[in-house]
């Protein structure tokens, strides 16, 4: 059986495919940043290992032993300068395969900004010679449930999307796909998939699901860039990570994130979750 090597194994997609992967019994490594997350893990009896996207000894460190890779970088500045040293790291210590998840309509030349960033990443993935495969999924349904959840419970959700619609996934479904992959590349090396929920959905109707779940009206307000940043800044995000979102709201007023796919049912035979799923599990965030 090949070892994994889980880059990011605490963060939403990480700690999901963890799970998944203990339930299939695979041979898992963890690559944790945080030493307390590790001993957690540990505690756990899963196998944990400390790296720092920064050090390339590090990383080769950690996926010592390790046949097959989950990448998932953390939304930073450095974000593409982390991917290329992890892939240099994966080549030299013999991965044989990496699943990376990137972004939704993620290219290289992307016109958006952090389509572009995610694009370079996998680009350096398709160019290192180990079959790959990459996965985009669209925005986290788990983002109301965090970032967004204080804007939730205030009542009202404002975003700079006009009336357009995304189609939302929840991280638990990336990390289904992921594992499945992992566990069975197949037919799917050097491929590309684009990962969506089951419906595209507007500001609106999201706020009108969660406020049912809840079981109270939540208004849905479209906002100017402007007052979206000024938000953003407030809970402390910094010029790139505002930028990032920014640009991401750009090409949902354009349409671009309201396509459905079936990808989800196509790599783990099971239908992605409905938002009204999630909401139900998750009312205790917005309570």
């Amino acid at each position: 059986m090949s070892r994994i090597f889980v880059a990011g194994a605490s963060g939403n997609i990480g700690a999901a495919l963890l799970a998944a992967l203990h339930v299939s019994q695979a041979e898992v490594v963890a690559g944790v940043h945080d030493p307390d997350k590790a001993k957690a893990l540990k505690e756990l009896d899963v196998d944990a290992r400390l790296f720092d996207f920064q050090d390339p000894d590090s990383l080769a460190r950690a996926m010592e032993g390790c046949q097959r890779m989950f990448l998932v970088l953390p939304m930073v500045e450095t974000m593409t300068r982390f991917g290329h040293l992890a892939v240099q790291a994966a080549k030299q210590v013999g991965i044989e395969y990496i699943v990376r998840s990137s972004g939704y309509a993620a290219s290289s030349d992307a016109h958006w900004r952090l389509g572009r960033e995610h694009g370079m990443v996998d680009q350096f993935v398709e160019d290192s010679g180990i079959p790959f495969t990459i996965l985009r999924p669209n925005t986290f349904m788990q983002n109301f449930a965090s970032r967004m959840a204080g804007m939730v419970r205030s009542g009202v959700l404002a975003l700079p999307e006009e009336a357009a619609c995304v189609s939302y996934i929840d991280v638990r479904d990336v990390a289904a796909c992921a594992a499945a992959l992992l566990l069975d590349p197949g037919e799917h090396e050097n491929r590309s998939y684009a990962l969506t929920g089951p419906e595209g959905l507007s500001g609106a109707e999201v706020a009108d699901r969660i406020g049912k779940a809840v079981g109270q009206d939540i208004l849905y307000q479209p906002i100017s860039e402007e007052e979206f940043i000024k938000i953003q800044t407030e809970c402390g995000l910094g010029e790139w990570q505002r930028s990032m979102l920014v640009s991401l709201s750009r090409v949902v007023k354009l349409g671009m994130m309201g396509n459905v796919t079936k990808a989800v049912e196509h790599l783990t035979g099971t239908p992605a979750r409905a938002f009204e799923t999630f909401a139900a599990e998750n009312v205790t965030a917005w309570k």
